[in-house]
């Protein structure tokens, strides 16, 4: 079975992360830049009801990350999560899996 393979990463831990993945054997990725924040920064936090306001307060508050996604076989995974573990030990990371039913590429 495939995995689709989520890995959120601080900004600057983009590169380990890419190299441990690498490192495990995958054969491409994904990419999306954004702005986070952890259960424990958003603990006890209200936003005002201003769309701009909550937008500006959460936009000064989170912090930039990267979501890296790729598709791994199932045998692989204990693999790259050991890798992931021991490049990123000193690094805040989350990884979640998604079992794959299907996969269709048109490439013509």
């Amino acid at each position: 079975m495939k995995i689709l393979l989520y890995l959120f990463v601080e900004s600057e831990n983009v590169g380990k992360a890419i190299n441990a993945l690498s490192e495990g054997g995958i054969t491409g990725f994904f990419l999306y830049d954004y702005k986070g924040m952890s259960p424990q920064d958003w603990q006890g936090f209200l936003l005002d009801e201003d769309p701009e306001m909550a937008i500006k307060a959460v936009s000064d508050l989170a912090q930039n990350a990267v979501l890296i996604g790729t598709i791994v076989s199932e045998n692989k995974l204990m693999e790259i999560e050991k890798l992931i573990d021991e490049k990123l030990a000193d690094c805040k990371y989350t990884i979640i899996e998604i079992p794959i039913e299907g996969i269709i590429v048109n490439m013509p």
